[in-house]
């Protein structure tokens, strides 16, 4: 008996009877292929960076603001200077201690890399345009008494808190970029968040808690982030096969039938605010679309087509082509025309279209993409059809320019537009939203100052009558994200107006 209890000991000792991390499985659309928080205003890095790094702010927990990496703040009288006290007992996960030092450097690299960007905070800080470096003395962000983080803004800011909790304003290891800011190896992954990478396949991150900040009752303490990498596989088909716990689609992108389907398998759905908008891109800048006539008889067209179609219609969301989202500031419905084209007109040139899974359900997806394609037909445009399995690839070719037509989306804020249409408008870094009329930026600039509201909602909702008019970007959908998921998954804490998942935000029992 004895000899079987050391035998016991031995095999324990050497983990060769340790019970396996249940892991929490979250599955996402795209593969995660750095872990550079000066990317993350993409989808996936976001989702892997909002969890390993720590901001100074969130507001993911029941909507309050919340000290992260900062204890308290204090707010100047005239709303300018900003001044947040920082914790000095947190550590990376590798034991280096996180000092205001550091967390002041990440500022001033992230604010160096996005100096030409047109952020919001760049906007408020516009000494930064001057700087000479990354490490140039400021007189707008430093620290004052070793612990404190002081903000001088040109103006009172909106929505800051919001702004500084992106997770391109998290504090990453300066062991991870290089002396002008640049990320020194895509998977360096030094965490000062919540969970710390534990391991990396093909089709997978490993996260683990590190159980250092505020948490939501049974948060998962390990986290699996997987992605489709088989032909016809996606995280619809994950969740509803049992191998996703939790997993996010757009709520166009599910018709009635998938969502009865997935009930009967025990999946639960719960949805986000509409604030997504989903559109086609149509290149201004070359032929043929550098014709404005030409994008406008495109307009009307995909736009009618698309509106009677009833595979697209399956999912009960109906067309519509404001480019602000619905209930949101400067929202305006323009009517679909009632236009038919009888015959293909004569051939005026081709037009290179980039196509990629933009919906998990089959129908819908060759909805959008028949539409899109019937319509350049019709008017004389033979498609160059290019299709990809991830969104990679083509969007790097749409920043590059190097496209003539492409389906593609985007979400803002409704109750805070303003930053978000400066970071897609005015940004490269952002969703690259094209203005023909060279006329938005002026007017988010007015907007932002602007202190009548109705006087301000003027201004988005001409945004708005511009796009339409322009032709270039044609909206034919708003949605919410659904969030899917299975078993014991708890969102009464999370707050649905942000994303992605916080998991330290989701209660879950194995």
């Amino acid at each position: 008996m004895k000899r079987l209890l050391v035998i016991l000991l031995l095999l324990f000792s050497q983990g060769a009877l340790a019970v396996k991390p249940k892991f929490f499985k979250y599955w996402f659309w795209w593969p995660i292929d750095t872990y550079d928080n000066y990317q993350s205003d993409t989808p996936p890095v976001m989702q892997l960076d909002r969890n390993i790094y720590a901001t100074l702010v969130s507001e993911y927990i029941d909507g309050k603001v919340e000290g992260i990496l900062a204890k308290k703040w204090v707010i100047s009288t005239d709303g300018r200077t900003w001044t947040f006290y920082l914790r000095t007992d947190l550590k990376f996960d590798d034991g280096t201690p996180i000092t205001p030092a550091i967390v002041l450097l990440n500022f001033k690299r992230i604010l160096w890399l996005t100096r030409k960007s047109g952020l919001v905070l760049n906007s408020l800080l516009p000494e930064v345009s001057s700087w000479k470096n990354m490490n140039s003395k400021s007189n707008v962000i430093f620290l004052k008494n070793d612990s404190q983080l002081v903000f001088k803004f040109s103006r009172r800011p909106i929505g800051l808190f919001s702004q500084l909790g992106q997770p391109i304003y998290s504090v990453v290891s300066p062991k991870c970029f290089s002396r002008n800011g640049r990320w020194r190896t895509p998977y360096c992954a030094i965490a000062s968040g919540q969970y710390s990478v534990i391991g990396r396949g093909k089709n997978f991150i490993d996260l683990k808690s590190r159980g250092i900040f505020k948490t939501v009752k049974n948060s998962p303490k390990f986290v699996r982030i997987e992605w489709p990498v088989r032909s016809g596989d996606s995280v619809v088909k994950a969740i509803g096969d049992g191998r996703a716990d939790l997993t996010v689609e757009h709520s166009f992108g599910l018709s009635k039938k998938t969502l009865v389907t997935l009930r009967k398998e025990s999946v639960r759905t719960i949805y986000e605010p509409p604030v997504r908008m989903h559109f086609v891109d149509l290149n201004a800048k070359r032929f043929p679309f550098n014709n404005k006539t030409l994008r406008q008889k495109f307009r009307d067209l995909f736009l009618y087509k698309l509106s009677h179609d009833r595979d697209f219609l399956s999912s009960g969301i109906k067309v519509n082509d404001s480019f602000i989202p619905r209930g949101g500031v400067g929202y305006e419905y323009f009517p679909i025309p009632h236009i038919k084209v009888k015959e293909k007109s004569r051939v005026i040139g081709t037009a290179e279209v980039l196509l990629y899974p933009l919906s998990a359900d089959p129908k819908i997806q060759h909805a959008i993409d028949n539409c899109v394609i019937e319509t350049l037909r019709e008017l004389g445009i033979e498609p160059k059809i290019r299709r990809y399995t991830d969104r990679f690839v083509p969007f790097n070719k749409m920043r590059r320019g190097k496209f003539d037509v492409m389906v593609r989306g985007t979400g803002i804020l409704v109750n805070n537009p303003y930053g978000d249409l400066r970071m897609m408008f005015m940004s490269k870094i952002g969703a690259n939203i094209p203005d023909p009329s060279g006329q938005i930026p002026d007017l988010i600039r007015k907007a932002e100052v602007e202190q009548n509201g109705r006087k301000r909602a003027g201004l988005v909702k001409k945004i708005n009558q511009i796009m339409f008019n322009d032709a270039s970007i044609i909206t034919f959908a708003h949605s919410s994200l659904v969030y899917l998921y299975r078993g014991k998954v708890n969102f009464r804490h999370y707050n649905l107006f942000e994303d992605p998942i916080e998991f330290r935000a989701i209660g879950w029992q194995k």
